[in-house]
């Protein structure tokens, strides 16, 4: 890959999103690099893959679980397949980086 991924490409790419909140930017093999805008609610499901989440910008409080935890821009943030989750309290300019990978149920952490 030589084409270098910036935050403008990533807007450009929710903005040609069906949805308009989540935009692909590069796939390699099992690994997904995405961009994720919500506006107003966070709705997403429990993903079949481990992701990441690198804050881009804006702040909230991400729910994992049981868990309530603050985040804030430069922030990353890990999912393990299947676990519940989402964003909430989140400014208006909340966006952030998604990395997906491994296997459907999530890769063995032994």
């Amino acid at each position: 890959m030589t084409e270098r991924i910036t935050p403008e490409k990533a807007l450009a790419a929710v903005r040609a999103s069906d949805d308009g909140l989540y935009g692909v930017l590069l796939e390699h093999g099992t690994m997904e690099l995405g961009y994720y805008r919500p506006i107003d609610s966070d709705e997403q499901a429990p993903h079949e893959q481990d992701e990441i989440y690198v804050i881009h910008t804006g702040s909230g409080v991400f729910i994992r679980g049981d868990e309530r935890i603050a985040f804030a821009p430069g922030d990353v943030l890990f999912v393990p397949a299947g676990v519940d989750h989402r964003f909430v309290e989140f400014s208006d300019d909340f966006a952030t980086w998604a990395i997906f990978w491994g296997p459907p149920g999530g890769e063995d952490p032994a």
